[in-house]
């Protein structure tokens, strides 16, 4: 029974339900989580260490950088909620800015590695004006 209750906390805050979306998308290092969702890299990691506590992401370490994805087992619940929440998703303003924002993020890998720290890219978009 404790597993469900780690699930149900996981799943119980909104910034969990962010990056969960964000992950739907794509493995993505803590700078890129950090930049995706601007947020600061300690509030980030006591929200992972929540949902990897309930078995709902894994790591990976890449080059210096640690990586998170949904595991393959939680992937298809994770996928359902988010169906199931489409709706209200898809008009919440800080999902939309997460999605666009993840995708730019994305675009900056390099070998589709990331190879930048934090803040990269907010200075991508700076050097663009």
């Amino acid at each position: 029974m404790n597993d469900v209750v780690l699930i149900g906390k996981a799943l119980a805050d909104p910034t969990r339900v962010r990056i969960l979306y964000a992950l739907l998308q794509s493995d993505l290092c803590v700078c890129e989580l950090v930049d995706a969702l601007e947020m600061g890299q300690s509030t980030l990691s006591s929200h992972l260490q929540t949902i990897r506590q309930a078995g709902i992401v894994e790591t990976t370490r890449r080059h210096k950088m640690v990586s998170y994805a949904l595991t393959e087992e939680a992937r298809p619940l994770v996928e359902a909620i988010m169906h199931l929440n489409q709706a209200s998703l898809e008009t919440d303003r800080r999902i939309a800015r997460d999605r666009t924002r993840t995708a730019e993020r994305l675009a900056l890998r390099v070998h589709g590695v990331c190879q930048l720290g934090p803040g990269q890219l907010d200075r991508s978009e700076d050097r663009k004006k």
